[in-house]
């Protein structure tokens, strides 16, 4: 079996990808979103056609959504559809792609308890068996479904163990669902490759995710940092940049048909390590207060990435200094945009 190289999925990859796959036409739900933005990106990079969907739910600052697509939206292959994503809209964009990238959902472990998981199960289990449904209408050659290493629960602690499953919050049910959901619709001919994304982070992380709240309460202004439980849970951190690798391999390398993969940064790391990173590369103290952890956090979290190494090729080339030292830069010049558009008003 030939394993393409990684840096063909990489930014400076376009010349090896176009010689092994030409310039397909993709679509990526999701688009306006953390991953899902960096994603169109380095689709476009690589020569793809692009078509963008994402309804711009107001669950988080939309314009941060909005300029998530700043460096793309200019470009002659990206086709932004700003619409709910129901049958006609998914008919349309999926009618004329070869791979379909299944990026959006409702995120996030704790707001998915109470009636939190109504909107839960439409965004994430309803929503998903849409796709997959109409891809399997329209031909689509391969769905990559985002899934999440909450599938696993509190049972990913360990290389030594293979876990299974075993959820322990709303959410992390109704990702393993959407799992579920690919292994139906795998019997009606339609390729799917489910990724479990272990704890993503980078340049334009969501609002409520702990490394961008981390860098705000640095800021003078800045709102505290709840630090849910002892600082002593750890977790694999993994930079955006080797998510979107890992993914665009997904889709396009022959071997990921039909497969699960961990998708994780290499290393587990305590939230107190992070939270002291964080510091010494702002220069400044976070403003900080204590609580309880919440249901349904684990402990630990460990990915194993044998499989994905050997089926895709890809390893995590992004260590958590570099990719919070990344992070940090993209938070300054948010400030520095924000004082000139004050000065400007």
């Amino acid at each position: 079996m030939t394993v393409q190289s990684p840096n063909m999925f990489g930014p400076s990859g376009s010349s090896k990808f176009q010689q092994e796959f030409g310039s397909p036409t993709v679509a990526v739900t999701g688009a306006a979103g953390f991953i899902g933005s960096h994603l169109a990106e380095r689709l476009l990079q690589l020569g793809c056609s692009v078509i963008g969907i994402d309804d711009f739910d107001p669950w988080y600052d939309l314009s941060q959504k909005r300029n998530n697509l700043l460096d793309v939206v200019g470009n002659p292959n990206f086709e932004l559809v700003d619409r709910a994503l129901d049958h006609e809209t998914a008919c349309a964009a999926f009618s004329r792609s070869s791979v379909v990238f299944h990026l959006a959902g409702r995120p996030g472990v704790q707001d998915s308890w109470g009636q939190g998981f109504v909107d839960s199960s439409r965004r994430n289990i309803e929503l998903t068996q849409q796709v997959f449904e109409t891809s399997v209408e329209c031909d689509v050659s391969r769905v990559v479904y985002a899934s999440s290493s909450s599938v696993y629960g509190s049972g990913a602690t360990s290389l030594e163990i293979v876990p299974e499953p075993e959820p322990i919050s709303p959410y992390g049910v109704s990702k393993l669902v959407g799992e579920q959901l690919a292994h139906v619709y795998r019997h009606q001919g339609l390729e799917i490759t489910n990724l479990r994304y272990f704890t993503v982070y980078g340049p334009r992380q969501r609002p409520d995710m702990a490394m961008h709240r981390m860098f705000e309460s640095t800021k003078p202004d800045g709102p505290v940092f709840v630090r849910r439980g002892d600082g002593l849970q750890r977790r694999e951190f993994t930079y955006v940049s080797d998510v979107v690798s890992a993914t665009v391999a997904a889709g396009f390398v022959a071997a990921a048909a039909d497969e699960t993969f961990d998708v994780g940064g290499g290393s587990s790391v305590s939230l107190q390590e992070v939270m002291s990173l964080v510091e010494e590369l702002a220069g400044a103290p976070m403003r900080t207060e204590n609580t309880s952890a919440p249901a349904g956090d684990p402990a630990v979290t460990v990915a194993r990435t044998n499989k994905t190494s050997d089926l895709l090729g890809w390893m995590p080339e992004v260590d958590l200094v570099n990719g919070l030292s990344q992070q940090c830069e993209w938070h300054r010049q948010r400030v520095s945009s924000e004082s000139s558009m004050l000065i400007a008003d």
